[in-house]
């Protein structure tokens, strides 16, 4: 592996002229060319074959459920809104009038 002179960040490769390969810097952009003899260090030594490969998936939970509510509690919901938006509006007419 090769680290860039400057800041020190991993060179990698990103092009080939003729015989020599071109290193670029992963942090500052630094390009400097190579001896391709040099880099035997990128080459990959081995590689997993496809049928050794895990498959991995991932499962999203779902949201518990809560039950659905019956019309009376519906109604009844309705009716503690409604009773609220009244006295609200009831505090805002009385303290606009004064």
């Amino acid at each position: 592996m090769k680290f860039c002179p400057r800041c020190g960040g991993l060179m990698i490769p990103v092009g080939k002229q003729g015989d020599k390969i071109i290193l670029k810097c992963t942090r500052c952009g630094y390009v400097e060319v190579v001896d391709g003899k040099q880099l035997k260090d990128y080459t990959l030594k081995e590689e997993t074959p496809a049928e050794e490969r895990t498959i991995t998936t991932l499962k999203v939970s779902e949201a518990k459920k809560k039950p659905p509510k019956s019309l009376e509690e519906w109604e009844q919901e309705r009716e503690e809104y409604r009773e609220v938006l009244q006295e609200l509006l009831q505090e805002e007419l009385e303290g606009g009038e004064e």
